[in-house]
């Protein structure tokens, strides 16, 4: 009986395991047979809108000149002033200098300016800042035209354009607006590569300071120098004046200002090309003589890379060409195929680069100067590359040769964009997509600007004999808000 009853019970556990193994599979013929409901959840987010905080620019200050005093110490002294102008969407933006030991020339005479206004007490936004400073000189020593913007200080800049050579004299402006000690490494990469030198390691820079060092002793007798500015605790506002004098004849000066960070695309536009029948070459290599315009590029990574040239005019015709970088190495391709004009240079690269553009003001003669314009021995422009826009800034133009404003529309939808001035009429400008578009400004004049978003933009300063030009820069994006998707 005993046995009998096991052997029901095992029966029934054997049909049990094959009633229950038959389920199964029917289970899983209907999960791939039958249709499971949807369910579509929207995750929950949040936009978080940062505190609007006090907004601050930093001036590169005025043009220097070397001072040599016995055989060791190297000091400079201010050439004159530069010329500010300034804008912000609030009235009581506040003016101050930093304390520059390296320059002779006192606080406000030698130093460079702050600009920074804080919030409305209710804005949900921070206000709009901007700031650009112009300087023309006629010297001994400095000739030529130098503009540049005020921009926020930041702990890793790019700095394309300089030259260390018999006759041309760099110098690395560091400036700390914050209250932490910056302590800068410079990265050097020239035409022979990466610059591997230790004394390009720990410069002190003390809060509410600016330091000066000529770049010639990291990198000496160079043609083609890209520097990296990397800041360890305050951040600090970079920048390069170069000068150049040929057979003791001055012969221009500029001010070199970080461009975009690295990007396998660099866009640099406002480009104002003048007398280039004198500089066409038709072989596609390295542009030594800094008589010829050229776009310098350097891809600082371990791999070589492809980079592609288009060279977009402002009645929208493109010269394309194709140029292979060597890793670290700085290379200048030319500008090339082009008649005089403006234009927007883009640069394209399989790797990330740092790019930036150099064109050349001839040598002005008697004849060809205007009443009162000093007679030169020419000049040059460094063009930075460009940041995307945001929808409304502002441009302040100083007192300047012929203002001249571009915008380029990199999208793929047309934009219109609104210049405001107080007592001016609007200028209304149509950029279409992939165009470019340029229009005269008044200088010593204030614009508020709309519709911008996404677009690059230039402001450049041109006549016979001088050159310069200032790349527009967005407003403050940091203080955008952000959508949080929390888990």
């Amino acid at each position: 009986m005993t046995n009998k009853t096991k052997l029901v019970r095992a029966g029934v556990t054997g049909v049990t395991g094959i009633v229950s193994a038959g389920a199964v599979a029917v289970g899983i013929v209907a999960l791939v047979t039958l249709p499971i409901p949807g369910f579509v959840g929207t995750p929950p987010a949040l936009s978080i809108a940062p505190v609007p905080a006090v907004q601050q620019r930093v001036c590169p200050g005025p043009l220097v000149d070397v001072l040599s005093q016995g055989t060791a110490d190297i000091t400079f002294i201010s050439n004159g002033q530069p010329e500010y102008a300034q804008a912000s969407s609030e009235d009581n933006f506040d003016n101050s200098w930093l304390n520059a030991p390296d320059n002779q020339s006192g606080v406000v005479y030698g130093a460079p300016q702050v600009i920074s206004v804080p919030p409305a007490a209710s804005a949900e936004q921070a206000p709009l800042l901007a700031g650009n400073q112009e300087q023309l000189l006629a010297t001994e020593s400095l000739s030529g035209l130098a503009a540049a913007a005020c921009t926020e200080p930041a702990n890793d800049l790019w700095l394309v354009g300089g030259s260390t050579e018999i006759g041309r004299t760099t110098l690395v402006m560091l400036a700390n607006p914050t209250d932490v000690t910056a302590t800068v490494t410079l990265e050097v990469f020239t035409e022979n590569g990466y610059v591997d030198a230790t004394n390009t390691e720990g410069i002190i820079v003390e809060p509410g300071e600016q330091r000066i060092v000529s770049l010639a002793g990291y990198a000496p007798d160079v043609y083609s120098p890209v520097v990296r500015v990397l800041s360890n605790g305050g951040q600090v506002l970079a920048s390069l004046q170069q000068s150049v004098t040929r057979t003791l004849v001055p012969s221009g000066v500029e001010w070199v200002v970080p461009g975009a960070g690295l990007a396998t695309q660099q866009i640099i536009t406002g480009v104002f090309v003048t007398g280039q029948a004198d500089h066409e070459r038709s072989e596609i290599g390295d542009v030594i003589s800094d008589l010829d315009p050229g776009i310098r590029v350097v891809a600082p990574g371990d791999k070589d890379s492809k980079v592609t040239v288009t060279l977009l005019s402002s009645t929208g015709e493109k010269t394309e060409y194709s140029a292979q970088l060597k890793a670290k190495k700085a290379v200048q391709l030319p500008l090339t195929g082009i008649a005089d004009g403006t234009y927007t240079v883009i640069v394209t690269s399989e790797q990330p680069i740092a790019a930036g553009v150099r064109t050349v003001q001839d040598s002005l003669t008697d004849a060809a100067a205007a009443p009162g314009t000093p007679i030169t021995g020419g000049d040059f422009a460094w063009m930075s590359s460009s940041s995307f826009l945001t929808d409304q800034i502002l441009i302040p133009v100083p007192q300047g040769t012929a203002p001249t404003v571009t915008f380029y529309n990199p999208g793929k939808a047309d934009s219109e964009v609104t210049l405001s001035a107080q007592g001016q009429k609007d200028i209304v400008l149509s950029v279409k997509k992939g165009q470019m578009v340029t229009t005269p400004l008044l200088a010593a004049t204030n614009y508020t600007v709309t519709g911008a978003q996404g677009l690059l933009g230039g402001l450049s300063f041109s006549g016979p004999g001088l050159g310069s030009a200032i790349a527009l820069n967005p407003a403050n994006v940091l203080g955008s808000p952000i959508t949080v998707y929390p888990r």
